[in-house]
């Protein structure tokens, strides 16, 4: 055989070998290993596994070769997002939390890290059961409103757990108390995250995630923890109707909560787009 016959049965045989390599160890570990096999981010945590109201903690690390880490230059630009954050919520210092299964009997769900040009991810499995929030948002004067459509309380990722519904504008107050005792508030003690759709805490900018017009973000939304204020803005455009998750922490209890943001006017959107007609 020509040396450049040889060459090339080699070349394939080696790229048939790291193929069936690559598809064996995707089978092994799944798709979820590979990808962060090639990620320049490590992201880590001391559980994988968590139910309904367990947190565990993300370490990032800078991936130096293939076996190596190296702590990053500036932790404190780390960025995070989680693909459901009515599912598992991913505080600003790196705290992931369960706070559910969408329904299911369990699922899996990313948690993404960013670092400058770097970027990694962990894969967390969901089960229902745990400790569930320990922590109670508690409506003060909210108003009372006619429930929820059917078709919406069906799917828990928009408004599972007894939402509070405000409409374009509105304030209502709350207060946070321990769990089973609601004489204990400790509603200025605690740390909150608000989600509004694209699954970055606290974001500015949700339509870079999500699309559309930003009418309801970190800037729109008025969330006051050391008062228990809440302030929904004044349109949510053409939207029937929109979805921010709050979640708390105090130490190591938490809890969470979701508001349904209406129209103000009787008739929902359609008498919206009467007073606002440029808004879409």
């Amino acid at each position: 055989m020509a040396p450049q016959r040889k060459l090339l049965a080699w070349t394939v045989a080696g790229i048939v070998l790291a193929g069936g390599v690559v598809f064996v160890w995707q089978l092994l570990t799944g798709f979820s290993a590979t990808n962060a096999f090639s990620e320049p981010l490590s992201v880590t945590a001391t559980a994988t596994t968590l139910h309904a109201g367990e947190s565990t903690q993300l370490t990032v690390l800078k991936k130096r070769g293939f076996f190596f880490r190296r702590p990053l230059e500036k932790p404190e630009a780390t960025t995070y997002f989680t693909v459901s954050e009515s599912e598992l919520v991913v505080e600003p210092d790196g705290h992931v939390t369960c706070i559910g299964t969408g329904g299911r009997a369990s699922d899996v769900i990313w948690v993404s890290a960013d670092n400058g040009r770097g970027t990694g991810h962990a894969s967390f499995t969901l089960l229902p059961a745990g400790p569930g929030p320990t922590l109670d948002f508690i409506p003060i004067d909210a108003p009372k409103r006619a429930p929820l459509p059917d078709v919406l309380l069906r799917y828990s990722p928009c408004c599972a757990g007894d939402p509070i519904v405000m409409a374009e504008g509105e304030t209502v107050h709350f207060k946070l108390a321990r769990r089973g005792v609601p004489s204990d508030e400790v509603t200025a003690k605690a740390r909150y995250t608000l989600f509004f759709g694209s699954g970055i805490p606290n974001d500015a900018r949700p339509s870079v995630v999500t699309g559309g017009r930003d009418y309801v973000t970190s800037k729109t939304f008025h969330f006051d923890g050391s008062t228990g204020t809440i302030t929904a803005p004044v349109s949510i455009g053409r939207l029937n109707r929109y979805r921010v998750v709050i979640f708390a922490r105090l130490g190591g209890l938490v809890g969470w909560k979701y508001i349904v943001i209406i129209h103000a006017e009787p008739d929902g959107r359609e008498g919206h787009l009467r007073l606002h007609p440029n808004e879409g």
